[in-house]
């Protein structure tokens, strides 16, 4: 084996060499070309004082095999595995991105939903990946790769991953070579089991993978010690610092997510990495579905009565002023062509004596039986005034004979009037004017406002009722639901609830019933917190006796 397999500077294989572009605990990496499809690749190359530890470049190759069968979006996709003149290299997909660690570098804790987004994202790759049998065994800052503006992530270096042992066997094998101090993966990120050299499975990558989303919600590593023996004691017995002292409003559901994924037995975390990514999905639903609401003091049997009927009060206001202002429109109009048609009706039997006295000599004419039409006329409750002039606007007829023969003036803002032509061959002989009493229609809109109102106040009132009723029935069986759980979380056994339910409450209570059994027939936790409190060195001892 080439003992200088540092990565050649023009070409390693086919793919053509550009320029370092970083470099890890194991390995370095470059950027490269590959020829045969024009496309940019990362290459990740043993360090040389690894090339001499066969069993290091088996392993490094043959996992890094292992993991480029995995395809998944949130993946590193590994191209290609081999030794080009004693190097041993990986060609991986190349991510124009920033490693998780720097970015928490720079801009230090993420927000709420980013977060969680992108430890959604990890989990759904390592759900992936575990499904396949690949165990990753060093998930950390520096393994995620942050691109697309910050909003998705991107899982790499398997390189120390291995085929999950299935058989015991496998696994016992796997125990005894960490128990001689080959523990793999990141200090920092290690699971309690890892630090303790137990066996590793998948469980392992949830624990790495809670401290991971701890250091984007805070800004800090959950476990902050320097050395790897005060990190061990860490990660073994120490709970983190609480995140809800760093990160106000945490919401209560991450906090469960991390107890999970944090706790110190693997039995205690999520059965799987798709629980995990189920959990994350929930909670930025939850974050970008459901505003936040705050208690204002009142309760919800009072404030679901006073949001039915506000909002039913404003629409009733609304809808209210458009019909009564209609109503009003349609009202006028109605009065007005009532008004014109008969104002017109008295110009038309007026107009032949107008004309004919018209033509004759002041002393000829004769406009008592035009008087008695306006008497007659005027005699309809709707006329306050009727006046009928000539051409030269002398009153010749009206409902106040007092007006006959005085020179008139129409003055046209008063209220209720409405004057008419005299027309008689073409040619004009005066005007009829004439002024009627509004107060009909002024009652008429006063009682469709008062029933209007009456009837916007008895449906204002109809639907609190209904916001009342339903929030009791909202509250029946939540209150029901709250003292269940009360009394489940106190320990006590046979906690049940029985319904005759058909609504959506039915598969809630039906999920609490199925989660009383399952607490109540939960196993007890293996010893593994007794393992813990021994040092690795007691039981190496212990064993080899």
């Amino acid at each position: 084996m080439n003992a200088h397999c540092n990565i050649p500077a023009d070409r390693i294989g086919r793919f053509a060499i550009e320029r370092r572009i970083g470099e890890g605990a194991m390995a370095n990496v470059a950027l490269a070309q590959d020829p045969s499809i024009g496309r940019a690749v990362a290459i990740k190359t043993l360090k040389p004082e690894f090339c001499q530890e066969g069993e290091i470049v088996r392993r490094f190759l043959d996992e890094s095999r292992a993991a480029g069968r995995l395809s998944h979006a949130h993946i590193v996709t590994i191209y290609d595995v081999g030794e080009a003149e004693g190097v041993p290299y990986i060609a991986m997909e190349y991510v124009d991105g920033l490693p998780l660690d720097q970015l928490l570098g720079t801009e230090g804790r993420l927000g709420l939903e980013r977060a969680l987004r992108l430890g959604a994202q990890i989990a759904s790759a390592l759900s992936y990946a575990h499904g396949r049998g690949v165990v990753h065994r060093d998930i950390k800052p520096s393994n995620i790769l942050v691109c697309a503006q910050g909003q998705t992530a991107k899982l790499l270096d398997f390189g120390i991953a291995r085929i999950d042992s299935r058989d015991e066997e496998h696994a016992e094998r796997d125990a005894q070579r960490t128990q001689v101090g080959q523990v793999m993966g990141t200090p920092r990120y290690m699971s309690p089991e890892q630090a303790l050299g137990l066996a590793v499975d998948a469980r392992s990558d949830l624990f790495a993978l809670g401290s991971v989303l701890y250091e984007m919600l805070t800004g800090k590593p959950a476990f902050a010690g320097t050395a790897v023996a005060t990190l061990a004691i860490q990660i073994t017995q120490d709970k983190p610092v609480a995140v809800e002292t760093m990160v106000p409003g945490c919401p209560d559901g991450v906090l469960a997510i991390l107890t999970s994924l944090m706790a110190k037995k693997p039995d205690e975390r999520f059965a799987d990495a798709g629980a995990a990514h189920r959990a994350l999905l929930r909670e930025i639903e939850a974050l970008t579905s459901e505003p936040e609401t705050r208690r204002r003091g009142l309760a919800l049997s009072v404030r679901m009565p006073l949001v039915f009927a506000g909002a039913s009060a404003l629409a009733l206001v609304a809808s209210s002023g458009i019909v009564l202002f209609r109503q009003n429109a349609t009202m006028e109009q109605m009065a007005a062509h009532a008004a014109h048609s008969m104002a017109d009706f008295v110009a038309r039997n007026a107009a032949l004596r107008v004309a004919e006295n018209a033509g004759l000599a002041r002393e000829e004419q004769d406009w008592l039986p035009l008087q008695a039409f306006a008497e007659t006329a005027a005699q309809d409750r709707s006329v306050l005034r009727l006046i009928i002039a000539d051409d030269q606007h002398v009153i010749r007829a009206a409902s106040d004979k007092a007006l006959l023969g005085k020179v008139h003036r129409t003055l046209p803002d008063q209220t209720g009037l409405v004057v008419e032509p005299i027309r008689y061959g073409g040619a004009s002989f005066g005007t009829v004017e004439m002024i009627f009493d509004r107060q009909p229609i002024e009652a008429a809109r006063a009682e469709g406002r008062k029933w209007m109102i009456g009837l916007s106040l008895f449906v204002t009132a109809l639907l609190g009722l209904v916001g009342y009723m339903s929030a009791q029935s909202l509250l029946r069986p939540l209150r029901r639901l709250r003292k269940a759980m009360e009394a489940l979380a106190d320990g006590e056994k046979g906690v049940r609830l029985t319904a005759r339910r058909r609504d959506e409450f039915a598969p809630l209570f039906d999920m609490f019933n199925r989660l009383s059994v399952e607490v109540e027939n939960r196993a007890e936790p293996d010893n593994l917190q007794d393992a813990m409190a021994m040092t690795r060195v007691e039981r190496f001892e212990r064993e080899a006796a």
